[in-house]
C-alpha cells in the first residue's frame, strides 16, 4: 500500500492575505474610534498606533504573502505565528519592549528568508530589492531602539520611513507587475509595448528615494527629502503615461493597478511639498497609505488570488468595487484634514467604513478558499 503524498510547501499568500485583509477590516474602525470616542480604546491604535499596525502589521502582512511564495508548511507556520503573536501582544501590552520585540523578530524573520533570494540577481536593479526588503523588515527594530533610546520625534521618522520604503518597493514592482501585464494585453491586441520597465527611469527612481530616505532623518535634509520625493512623484507618473493604461479599456485589473499608482504618483508629490514646506503631512501620507498602498495591495492580492485559483483575471465587478470604495476612503480621509469642510468626524467614519468594506469583500474571498483549501488538500499547491 503506498500512502498518498503529502504537500512539500504551502503557497504564503493562502495564509497571509486572508489574514492581512482581516486585519485591515478590523483596525481601521478600530483606529477611528480610538481617534473618536474620547476614552483612548484600543491603546494601541491612538498616536502612531495607527501607522505602526498599518505599516508593520498590514503591509508586512501582505509583503510576507506575495514574497515568501511557497513555503514549508512548519516554516509558514512559525512565521504566522510570530506576526499573529505580535499583534496580539501590541494590544495586550500597547508599545512595551516584548510586544515590539515581537514585531521586531517577525520583520528581522521575513527578511531572513526573503531578501538572500535576490543575491543571485544578474542586473543590479534587481539586487535593489535586496536592501530594500532588507530595509522594510528591519525598522520595527529601529522602532524599538528609537523608542528605548527616548526619541519619539524619531519613532515619528520612522514611520515615515517606512512609508518612502514602501513607496520605492510599489514604483519598483509596477516595473515588474503592471508592465508585463500591460505588454501581453497590447500582444492580444496585435500592439506591442515599446517602453516596458523603462530601466533609465527606474534607475532615476531608485536613486531618488534612496537619497530621500536618508536625508529624511538628516537634521536640515526635509527640503531634500522633500524635492526627492516630488520628483519622484512625477517620474512616476511619466512612467505610467509611457504605458498607456487607456487602451486596456477591457481588463479593469490593470486599470486598478494603474489608479493606485496614480496615486502613488500624487502621494508622493503632496508628501514631498509637505515635508519640504514644513507642513502637516498627515493627509498626504493617507494619499498614499489609502490611495497607494490600500489599492495596489487590493489589486495584486486579487490578481493573485484569481490567477491561482482559476487562471483569470478578477472579476471586473470587483474590481470595480475595491476602486470605488477605497476612492472614497482616500477623499473622505483626506477631507477630514481640511478645515471648515464638514464634520471630519464623519469623514473618518465614511472612510473607514468604505475602507472596511473593500478589504471585508477580500478577506471573505480568501477566506472562503482558505476553508476550501483545508477540505481539498490538493488545492494548497496552488
Amino acid at each position: 500500500m503506498t500512502r498518498p503524498q503529502k504537500n512539500k510547501t504551502v503557497w504564503a499568500h493562502r495564509i497571509f492575505f486572508p489574514a492581512a485583509c482581516l486585519y485591515a477590516t478590523i483596525v481601521i474602525p478600530l483606529s477611528v474610534y480610538a481617534m473618536t470616542s474620547g476614552n483612548a480604546w484600543p491603546l494601541a491604535l491612538v498616536g502612531q498606533g495607527h501607522g505602526f499596525e498599518m505599516l508593520f502589521g498590514y503591509a508586512l502582512a501582505v509583503v510576507a504573502g506575495y514574497t515568501l511564495g511557497p513555503t514549508e508548511p512548519r516554516l509558514l507556520a512559525a512565521l504566522f505565528s510570530l506576526w499573529l503573536i505580535a499583534r496580539i501582544a501590541q494590544y495586550v501590552a500597547p508599545f512595551s519592549v516584548p510586544a515590539l520585540l515581537l514585531s521586531a523578530n517577525f520583520g528581522l524573520a521575513l527578511g531572513w528568508r526573503i531578501v538572500p533570494r535576490f543575491v543571485v540577481a544578474k542586473k543590479w536593479r534587481n539586487r535593489v530589492m535586496m536592501p530594500l526588503l532588507g530595509g522594510l523588515c528591519v525598522l520595527p527594530a529601529s522602532y524599538l531602539v528609537a523608542q528605548q533610546l527616548g526619541a519619539f520625534a524619531q519613532t515619528r521618522l520612522v514611520l515615515h520611513e517606512a512609508v518612502l520604503f514602501l513607496s520605492l518597493l510599489m514604483a519598483f514592482m509596477g516595473g515588474r507587475i503592471i508592465a508585463p501585464a500591460i505588454a501581453d494585453e497590447f500582444g492580444k491586441q496585435g500592439r506591442e509595448l515599446d517602453a516596458r520597465v523603462q530601466p533609465r527611469v527606474e534607475v532615476a527612481l531608485i536613486v531618488l528615494l534612496i537619497v530621500a530616505a536618508p536625508a529624511l532623518v538628516i537634521p536640515g535634509g526635509a527640503a531634500v527629502a522633500g524635492t526627492m520625493a516630488i520628483l519622484a512623484g512625477v517620474l512616476i507618473l511619466f512612467r505610467l503615461l509611457r504605458w498607456q493604461p487607456w487602451r486596456c479599456r477591457t481588463r479593469p485589473d490593470l486599470i486598478g493597478l494603474c489608479a493606485g499608482y496614480t496615486w502613488l504618483s500624487i502621494g508622493l508629490g503632496l508628501f514631498g511639498f509637505s515635508i519640504a514646506s514644513g507642513g502637516h503631512v498627515t493627509s498626504t501620507l493617507h494619499v498614499i497609505t489609502i490611495g497607494a498602498l490600500g489599492t495596489l495591495t487590493s489589486g495584486v492580492m486579487s490578481l493573485t488570488h484569481y490567477q491561482r485559483l482559476r487562471r483569470t483575471p478578477p472579476p471586473a465587478a470587483l474590481v470595480i468595487w475595491m476602486l470605488a470604495t477605497l476612492t472614497i476612503a482616500v477623499l473622505a480621509r483626506v477631507a477630514a484634514n481640511i478645515p471648515h469642510w464638514g464634520n471630519p468626524i464623519l469623514f473618518l467614519w465614511l472612510a473607514a467604513l468604505a475602507w472596511t468594506l473593500c478589504f471585508g469583500t477580500l478577506a471573505l474571498l480568501f477566506t472562503a478558499e482558505l476553508y476550501r483549501g483545508w477540505r481539498e488538500p490538493g488545492r494548497n499547491r496552488r
